[in-house]
């Protein structure tokens, strides 16, 4: 099993004490010092989050933080202990940040790209081919040998994962990755996800095989 959590939020951006960069990572620190974790959440950009239903109301969403000084802190971490930086790319603006920083930081693992997708929530792109394509068009131009993977919040992903998996891309699911509310279990999403990629000829990983792709790619 490969190990990673999660990062708190900096803070709002009018909080008069948002957290710095040391304090946000400093769980990641112990725990990849520890040798527990191999990958870390290191996300390059910034976007407004609103539920489209509450927009008529007047309820205002929120805006996911992540200042380049918190990203740089995450890949300097990675460069220092050689953990992976797993990229949420909620915006086209991420991925071209995350590849420019990736390259300030030679030596540090080569970045997950995670793309994010969302029919309910206001951010990036809704699940839809083309929108997947958009993005491989770019992620060959920015980070050509940077394995990725399909994902979202309050989205139905499944409508992408045979696409993602025809493009040779790879899929996260689970409560996350599904509309707010979802009846499915967490594991009765996963095991159907394995029952499409098993059908599409394509294998499931193991941690080890995930390892070794990993440690074969070139930084970029």
């Amino acid at each position: 099993m490969i190990c990673y959590g999660t990062l708190p939020f900096t803070g709002d951006m009018d909080s008069p004490n948002p957290l710095t960069p040391t304090q946000r990572y400093a769980a990641v620190d112990k725990l990849v010092r520890a040798g527990l974790i191999e990958w870390s959440v290191v996300d390059p950009g910034s976007t407004n989050i609103s539920r489209y239903e509450e927009i008529p109301s007047g309820k205002e969403g929120f805006i996911y933080t992540n200042p380049e000084s918190h990203v740089r802190h995450g890949l300097s971490l990675a460069q220092s202990y050689g953990i992976t930086p797993s990229y949420a790319i909620y915006e086209p603006g991420f991925m071209r940040l995350g590849a420019a920083l990736h390259r300030a930081y030679p030596g540090a693992p080569i970045p997950v790209f995670r793309l994010m997708f969302s029919q309910h929530l206001t951010f990036g792109f809704p699940p839809r081919e083309w929108a997947l394509d958009a993005y491989l068009s770019l992620l060959a131009e920015e980070c050509p040998s940077a394995p990725w993977m399909v994902a979202g919040l309050a989205v139905e992903i499944d409508t992408l994962i045979q696409p993602a998996l025809q493009r040779g891309g790879h899929v996260r699911v689970g409560l996350e990755d599904a509309p707010f509310g979802h009846a499915v279990s967490n594991i009765d999403q996963v095991r159907a996800a394995r029952t499409k990629i098993e059908a599409s000829g394509r294998p499931v990983a193991t941690s080890n095989d995930i390892r070794q792709r990993l440690a074969g790619t070139a930084p970029g």
